[in-house]
């Protein structure tokens, strides 16, 4: 009879828990051998963080540091130009807490991008699906595909990363975006097949939202919709929950992400693509009025 030790024990725990099933006993072994060396560093991490965020072992936590960097797909564009911005909202009377995601119901539930540096094209994604949906209310919201921009995109490198600054101008040209029903995501490269019969949702352009300061960007965001960020998410991996300081937090853009939401001078409520079993059921909040993590760098929009 083999008796099992506490830390395989709780490893098997974890894996039922997020649903782990690996193809063979030696990766087994090495992502419990991964699983080991996350609860070190989540020790670590707690010790030496801000009492307002905690880390914790999460869905990522079988991931080697390679593996998890695959996740942080951002990649500026070598096309820089000039995108207009939107009009400043006015800021006297907008809400002091405001969340397009968990007031208003106006995003699609929490997606994965697996194993693929697709952020860009999900945070592209996740914008147009909120403002079609905002802008065609009461219409139902619509799961628009991502891997139509990650395979047929080819101004950026799909699943080796790429810019929601040239993804949004992209679905402008081809003309608009399928359902993820009729294109649905894979997690890896592929050929293209998006389908004019298919297409969902459409956009005419895009628009920086910043408007130059995050009190303002705040505003902004509320009267328009939930605005596409990049960020340094490279100490995110084992986020928990609580509001992640910018003292702990890098300027070295990595991730694109969705800002959804804020609570005026305290946080930026933020949707993230790496599953519900990651940070606040898929949420990250930043702390606000400090550049967390570099997230006033690129805040754009769709427009219709």
């Amino acid at each position: 009879m083999h008796l099992l030790t506490p830390s395989m024990a709780s490893f098997l725990a974890w894996k039922q828990k997020y649903n782990k099933r690996y193809a063979t006993q030696q990766e087994h072994n090495q992502r419990f051998l991964n699983y080991l060396e996350s609860i070190e560093k989540v020790a670590e991490l707690n010790k030496n963080s801000s009492p307002n965020v905690t880390y914790g072992l999460n869905s990522l936590s079988d991931l080697t540091d390679a593996e998890f960097r695959i996740r942080l797909g951002y990649k500026p564009s070598p096309v820089r130009r000039n995108i207009r911005s939107l009009a400043n909202a006015e800021m006297v009377g907008q809400p002091a807490a405001f969340d397009w995601c968990l007031q208003q119901n106006m995003c699609t539930p929490i997606k994965d991008q697996l194993q693929c540096g697709s952020c860009w094209a999900f945070a592209t994604t996740e914008n147009i699906e909120s403002v079609w949906a905002i802008g065609q209310r009461p219409n139902p919201l619509t799961p628009l595909s991502p891997q139509e921009i990650v395979d047929c995109d080819t101004g950026e490198s799909g699943c080796d990363g790429g810019d929601p600054q040239q993804a949004y101008m992209f679905v402008v040209q081809i003309g608009g975006m399928d359902s993820a029903a009729s294109y649905p995501y894979t997690g890896e490269d592929g050929t293209c097949a998006f389908s004019a019969a298919n297409v969902m949702a459409k956009i005419s352009n895009e628009a920086n939202g910043f408007g130059g300061s995050e009190t303002q960007m705040a505003a902004n965001l509320a009267s328009t919709a939930p605005f596409s960020i990049i960020v340094d998410a490279s100490s995110w991996q084992y986020y928990t929950g609580g509001i992640l300081p910018a003292s702990q937090c890098g300027q070295s853009l990595d991730h694109a992400v969705i800002a959804c939401g804020y609570q005026m001078g305290n946080y930026w409520n933020v949707r993230n693509s790496w599953g519900t079993g990651w940070g606040e059921s898929g949420y990250i909040r930043l702390q606000f009025g400090q550049n967390t993590c570099g997230l006033t760098t690129e805040v754009l929009t769709s427009t219709l």
